[in-house]
């Protein structure tokens, strides 16, 4: 009986991996090289293989799949126990780690469910963030997308870059518009974050996206709010708007950002934050981008004052098919650095694969 049974597993499960249709695996890489005076160590230079990544669909039916992506960063060696959970590879040796992995299930083009572990739909790249061959420049703006000290002076972002939970999702289509919605909740932001949720309040948000074709418009809004593991369960809330236009050569796009973090008794107070940039690009003789982009971030702690500007100058140029090279220059007022004022060249290959 027991031969029949497993014989009979066995068979089941071979037919179900041959009704599987794999799509991949496909990936991206990103080389980058990077020179500053802001300081003397990045006097230096310096070359980052940045990002090595690999991710596959397997399509288990017609209405389910599994994605997973896996990234390789800055060369990883081996992460260090102290920043494993806080994604910190900056100061490690790299980092390897799960990207996503979700499985999703579509009911309709209007109704789909996602569980897993996944990049908080927040912004307009967040869900792309580390994906360099799909934006114009090097890094993303700072602004919103980089680290920033909170109220207790620690570095983080001012949302969860990546959750692990679920999302639902789908799209609603006329003749002149289109709409797509995303509402998500996950472990809130903690030493154990994906795996066992260490505070009682879930990571939540959502992110929507009105897209009118014909006039080359795209309107898009992000709220996240969570009780932050990092900083003794304070209440942190995000509230961000953004707006593209396309016409012909020409690309206008700006994002704005709002956000609280709560006050900590006898030891932080409430920290308002505003955050935003605003950019133009051109495409010009059908293979290179030029772009300007202004970026500020700025806190109540500061009195009023911008804590940070950057102007930056960029283009880049497609050399082959899925590849672009990439030059720019961040000119930074830092009114929180020792050198206020400084700039930082990069130049970088993405290549998608």
């Amino acid at each position: 009986m027991k031969k029949y049974f497993f014989t009979g597993l066995i068979l089941s499960s071979l037919n179900l991996l041959l009704a599987q249709e794999i799509i991949g695996p496909h990936g991206y890489l990103t080389f980058e090289a990077e020179i500053s005076n802001r300081d003397s160590i990045s006097g230096n230079g310096t070359f980052d293989l940045h990002h090595f990544n690999v991710f596959s669909n397997f399509l288990l039916t017609a209405k389910a799949r599994v994605f997973a992506e896996v990234e390789w960063e800055h060369g990883t060696d081996l992460t260090s126990d102290e920043t494993a959970d806080i994604y910190d590879a900056e100061q490690t040796a790299g980092s390897l780690r799960l990207e996503r992995a979700w499985f999703e299930y579509v009911f309709s083009q209007k109704f789909k469910l996602r569980f897993g572990k996944y990049l908080s739909p927040y912004g307009i790249y967040n869900e792309i963030h580390d994906a360099a061959p799909a934006y114009d420049t090097s890094i993303l703006p700072y602004s919103l997308y980089g680290k920033h000290h909170n109220n207790l002076g620690a570095f983080q972002l001012n949302y969860a870059k990546f959750l692990t939970g679920f999302v639902l999702l789908g799209q609603m289509e006329s003749k002149s518009y289109s709409f797509e919605y995303k509402v998500f909740v996950g472990n809130g932001r903690g030493d154990n974050q994906f795996e066992q949720d260490d505070n009682r309040d879930k990571g939540l948000g959502l992110r929507g996206l009105l897209d009118f074709p014909a006039q080359g418009l795209k309107f898009g809004y992000s709220f996240y709010s969570d009780k932050n593991g990092f900083a003794y369960d304070a209440r942190h809330m995000s509230n961000a708007f953004d707006i593209r236009f396309e016409k012909k050569r020409w690309r206008l796009t700006g994002e704005y950002a709002h956000s609280r973090q709560a006050a900590i008794d006898g030891m932080a107070a409430q920290l308002k934050i505003d955050a935003g940039y605003g950019e133009i690009a051109c495409l010009l003789f059908d293979h290179q981008t030029f772009l300007l982009r202004y970026d500020v971030f700025n806190t109540d702690r500061t009195g009023g004052s911008d804590s940070v500007r950057d102007f930056t100058v960029a283009t880049n140029f497609q050399i082959i098919k899925n590849s672009l090279i990439k030059a720019e220059v961040h000119f930074y007022r830092d009114k929180l650095a020792k050198k206020q004022n400084y700039a930082l060249g990069i130049a970088s290959l993405a290549i998608v694969f």
